[in-house]
C-alpha cells in the first residue's frame, strides 16, 4: 500500500496550520464555503526547510488488500478493484487489523513523530478536501476551482458516469492520471469514507451519520467537484430481517491516512505550551478558532483581508488575459474602497456599542457595591432585634435583606451580560470606551465610580482572555469592593 505526503508548507512551528476554505457554492447550502485551518502529523524536510505533512493513500484500498489483511473474501485476491459494499465498521475492523500487523512486523516502515510510529485511520474531511484540491502543489487559483485539473480533461483523471468515462461500472484503481499530489481516483470511481461526522455547516450544528467524500462511477460529470460531500448512515434496515444492520453501498469505499499523536511525549507538550501564547497573540489571531470568538470588527477585518486577496488575484488574472480595462480597474478600486468603508463602519459601531455596554456595566457595578454596603448594617440591626425579642421588626429587616439579595442577583446577571457584550467588542473598542466614560465621570466629579471603573475594565479583559463569564468571582469582588481600591486607571 503506497502513501503520498501531503504537506502544508505553512512553516515548521508547532502551530503551523494551513488556512483554507472547504466547500463550494455549487454544492448549495450543504457545502457553504467555510474557513478551516489544517495541520500535519510529521515534520519533513522540504524545499530547504521543514514542513508539516500527513500521508494519504495513493489509491483507494483494493479488494486484494482487504482480503490480504482480513483473510475474508478469498475471491478478492488479486483484484485491483476498489473494495466496496463494506460498512463503516468493516473499514474500522480492517484498519485495526492492518495497524496490528504493521506494529508487529514493520513499525520501522511507518513515519514517526516524537519517538512513536504513526498509525492508520480514515482521513478527516478537511484532510481529504485539501488533498483533493491539490494541496500546496497548486496555486490559489487552481486550488479554488471545482477540480484541480486545469490543463486536462476530467475524463483523463476521474471515473464518472456515462459512455465517456466509466460506462456506469466500477474501475480498477490507478488507471487514470493522478491529481497534482500524485493521488489517483480522488473525485471518482467510488466515494470515500471519512472519520468525520456529518454536520451541515462542517463544524457546527447537529451531528449525524459519517461523511463520505467525492463522487463515484455513477456520478454525473457536471457534479464532480473537490468539495462534494454526503451524509452516510451507520445503520440501515436490512431487507431480509427487517431490522437495522450496518449499512453498506456498492458505490462507497475508502482510502487511508497515516497520522500521529499531537502530544507524543512530555517534551513536545512542554514545547507547545511555551509556544502557545506567542502563537495566539500572532498568527493565531487570524485563524478560524480565534476569529470565531473575536469581535465583529476583527471578524470583518479578517474577511475583508480575504476579500482583498481575491480582488488582487482577479486583477492579476484579468491583466494576464489583457482584459484589465480602465473601466474594470475602476470597478475593482471601487470594491476595495467599499471594503474599507464597511470596515470603518463596523469599527465605529463597535466603539459605540462598547461605550453603551461599559456604561451599563459600570452603573450595575456601582449599584452592587452600594447594595453590598447595606448588608452589614442590616445584619447588625437583625442581631439587635433578635436579642431584644422584637420579632415584628426582625421580620421586616429579614424581608428587606431578601429584597437586597434579589436586587444583587438581578444586577449581577445584568452586569455579567454587559461584560460579555463589552468583551466581544474588542480591545481597541474597550480602551476607547474606558477613556470616554472616564472623561464623563471626571466631569461629574464621580470619583468613587471612576475608581470602580478599573474593576469593570479588568473583568472585561478577563472575559476577553477566557471567553467565559466568571459570575461568582465577580460577585465576591464587587460585594467586597471598597471606595479606596484601584484608584489608577
Amino acid at each position: 500500500m503506497a502513501f503520498r505526503p501531503v504537506c502544508l508548507d505553512a512553516g515548521d512551528g508547532y502551530f503551523a496550520w494551513q488556512r483554507f476554505r472547504v466547500g463550494d457554492p455549487s454544492g448549495s447550502y450543504k457545502e457553504s464555503p467555510t474557513g478551516v485551518a489544517l495541520g500535519g502529523s510529521f515534520l519533513l524536510e522540504r524545499n530547504g526547510g521543514g514542513a508539516w505533512c500527513y500521508y494519504l493513500g495513493k489509491y483507494e484500498v483494493s479488494e486484494d488488500q482487504y482480503a490480504a489483511v482480513t483473510g475474508l473474501f478469498p475471491e478478492y485476491r488479486g483484484s485491483r478493484l476498489p473494495v466496496r459494499n463494506l460498512s463503516w465498521f468493516d473499514a474500522q475492523d480492517f484498519i485495526r487489523a492492518y495497524n496490528r500487523w504493521l506494529f508487529a512486523h514493520g513499525p520501522d516502515r511507518l513515519p514517526a513523530y516524537g519517538g512513536l510510529p504513526g498509525y492508520l485511520r480514515l482521513p478527516t474531511e478537511e484532510e481529504w478536501e485539501f488533498a483533493a484540491r491539490g494541496g500546496s502543489r497548486v496555486d490559489s487559483g487552481v486550488f479554488d476551482r471545482k477540480t484541480p485539473y486545469a490543463g486536462g480533461r476530467l475524463a483523463d483523471h476521474e471515473w464518472f458516469s456515462g459512455p465517456k468515462s466509466s460506462h456506469n461500472k466500477v474501475k480498477k484503481i490507478g488507471i487514470l492520471k493522478p491529481n497534482p499530489l500524485g493521488l489517483h481516483d480522488m473525485l471518482g470511481n467510488v466515494a470515500e469514507m471519512t472519520r468525520s461526522l456529518y454536520r451541515v455547516e462542517y463544524y457546527q450544528g447537529r451531528s449525524g451519520g459519517f461523511v463520505a467524500r467525492g463522487g463515484h462511477y455513477l456520478t454525473d460529470a457536471r457534479q464532480m467537484r473537490s468539495s462534494m460531500r454526503s451524509e452516510q448512515e451507520f445503520y440501515a434496515m436490512d431487507r431480509n430481517t427487517g431490522s437495522p444492520a450496518p449499512a453498506h453501498k456498492a458505490t462507497l469505499g475508502f482510502r487511508l491516512v497515516i497520522s500521529s499523536l499531537v502530544f507524543p511525549n512530555r517534551q513536545v507538550s512542554r514545547a507547545m505550551k511555551e509556544a502557545w501564547e506567542e502563537y495566539r497573540k500572532g498568527r493565531g489571531q487570524a485563524l478560524p478558532a480565534a476569529v470565531s470568538t473575536s469581535s465583529t470588527a476583527t471578524r470583518t477585518r479578517v474577511s475583508g483581508t480575504d476579500a482583498a486577496s481575491y480582488l488582487d488575484r482577479l486583477q492579476r488574472v484579468l491583466a494576464g488575459r489583457d482584459a484589465l480595462t480602465a473601466e474594470v480597474r475602476q470597478e475593482l478600486d471601487n470594491l476595495r474602497a467599499s471594503l474599507g468603508e464597511i470596515q470603518f463602519t463596523v469599527e465605529q459601531a463597535a466603539r459605540d456599542s462598547a461605550y453603551a455596554w461599559l456604561k451599563i456595566g459600570a452603573e450595575q457595578a456601582f449599584f452592587l457595591t452600594r447594595q453590598a454596603r447595606k448588608l452589614p448594617i442590616l445584619h447588625r440591626l437583625e442581631e439587635s432585634a433578635r436579642k431584644a425579642g422584637r420579632d415584628r421588626i426582625l421580620k421586616q429587616l429579614e424581608q428587606r435583606e431578601e429584597e437586597i439579595s434579589t436586587n444583587i442577583d438581578q444586577a449581577l446577571s445584568s452586569y455579567s451580560e454587559s461584560i460579555r457584550q463589552l468583551g466581544d467588542t474588542g480591545d481597541a473598542a474597550l480602551d476607547g470606551a474606558v477613556k470616554r466614560y472616564s472623561r464623563f465621570l471626571d466631569s461629574r466629579k464621580a470619583a468613587t465610580q471612576a475608581r470602580l471603573l478599573v474593576t469593570v475594565q479588568r473583568h472585561a479583559r478577563e472575559y476577553m482572555q477566557s471567553k467565559r463569564v466568571d459570575t461568582e468571582k465577580w460577585r465576591q469582588e464587587l460585594l467586597r469592593w471598597q471606595p479606596g481600591q484601584e484608584a489608577v486607571r
